[in-house]
């Protein structure tokens, strides 16, 4: 399944003349207030009345009172069913045109077709949008209770494989990186480290992992990579804290997240304790959310449950077994995957922004619910509910944004 698109085509558009189409967008022509429309057109201009017409021979009485050449109109009263195009000043078929005036802004008449195409009055450039994924840091327990059992593997092998489920499946919509703690060093309690950083790359996280064993040692030593120190490893809360200070997770322009996953309650180190942590990253100047995973019934629901609140997702995940992880790291990704754009040479006006899918003249409601919206002072596209879902799930394959004049790019 094709989940992202991310890049598209942007179109710039400027100087567009109001002047040109009377109508704009308007596919109705005359408007409620286009009684006198297209009085200085053809005809002998009498006035007249439509219930009883006294207009010279060869026209008729428009429905906006003035006699006419049969043929001509000049409201879509004049056009039984049609709509009177204000250019040609004939009857046609919606996205019919006899004129480039019986467009809409941006648009010029295709004689060849009588259809309206993007064009005209308005220049046009195109520029690149990008696709700003997410940024996620994978916190992942490396104390030695990490060798228990879990269907026959331990539970790090078990992590191992869920984290590269998701890590390959959402390439591309999410940014991930991979810390592990504790960093098994002075005497327990240590804060863990950022062994992968934040990037495009998630082949990295996953070749960092493969060669390590479930198995621990005193000193957490490859390929024995848990830290069976006997002295206490969990040290979730010094973990979170210490991710305040990664420059990765502090992009001005993405969302940023930790994914922290443990089987057990966290040690007694002093210091923050995993919900002070959160507490912190989330108060940083770019928020950090902190999603928490029990992988085991030896996990604290109060803990994570107090991480989850104070991180901003309201809710931890218990993972007993395989399924259960991969279950939710699939839901974390899902509710962190965004659909935001960076757009490089922002409008010089926000208000003539234009958002079409696919070519489909109707376009894409500038809307916080199911639409998009824009943020200046970011030069970021957002879009929502089902405009995002068509994205990520690949329905919507072609973007056109356009600044100045409606009309989406028809390739």
């Amino acid at each position: 399944m094709r989940r992202l698109l991310l890049s598209s085509l942007l179109v710039l558009a400027f100087g567009c003349e109001p002047s040109v189409n009377p109508r704009g967008r308007d596919a109705g022509g005359g408007g409620a207030d286009g009684g006198t429309a297209g009085m200085d057109g053809g005809g002998s201009g009498t006035m007249c009345d439509p219930a009883a017409s006294t207009c010279p021979t060869g026209e008729y009485c428009s429905a906006a009172m003035v006699c006419v050449p049969v043929g001509e109109c000049r409201l879509d009263a004049d056009c039984a069913g049609l709509v009177c195009g204000p250019g040609s000043r004939t009857c046609l078929s919606p996205g019919q045109c006899g004129a480039d005036a019986d467009c809409s802004l941006g648009q010029t008449c295709d004689e060849a077709t009588s259809t309206c195409v993007i064009g005209g009055m308005c220049g046009m450039t195109d520029f690149a949008i990008t696709r700003l994924a997410p940024n996620v840091m994978i916190l992942l327990d490396r104390s030695g209770s990490m060798d228990n059992d879990v269907d026959g593997r331990t539970r790090w092998d078990v992590a191992k494989v869920a984290i590269r489920s998701v890590t390959e499946r959402f390439a591309g919509e999410i940014r991930f990186g991979l810390a592990t703690y504790s960093s098994c060093t002075g005497g327990g309690c240590s804060a863990g480290s950022v062994v992968v950083p934040i990037g495009d790359d998630v082949a990295r996280i996953n070749d960092f992992l493969a060669p390590l064993a479930g198995r621990g040692s005193r000193n957490g030593t490859p390929p024995d990579y848990l830290c069976d120190s006997g002295d206490p490893e969990t040290s979730t809360g010094p973990s979170l804290m210490a991710l305040t200070t990664e420059p990765t997770l502090q992009d001005p322009l993405r969302a940023n997240a930790v994914l922290l996953v443990t089987d057990g309650a966290e040690s007694g180190c002093g210091g923050p304790n995993g919900a002070g942590g959160a507490t912190a990253l989330i108060s940083l100047p770019i928020p950090v959310r902190t999603y928490a995973v029990g992988f085991s019934a030896d996990s604290s629901a109060a803990q994570l449950m107090a991480i989850a609140v104070a991180g901003g997702t309201e809710r931890f995940y218990q993972a007993n077994d395989e399924a259960a992880l991969a279950s939710a790291f699939e839901a974390i990704a899902d509710e962190v995957a965004t659909c935001d754009y960076r757009i490089d040479m922002p409008p010089p006006d926000p208000m003539e922004l234009y958002v079409y899918f696919d070519d489909d003249p109707a376009g894409v409601a500038n809307d916080p619910t199911n639409g998009w919206t824009f943020d200046p002072a970011s030069g970021t596209l957002h879009f929502h509910g089902a405009a995002c879902d068509g994205i990520r799930s690949g329905t919507v394959t072609d973007i056109d944004v356009v600044f100045g004049c409606p009309g989406p790019v028809l390739d």
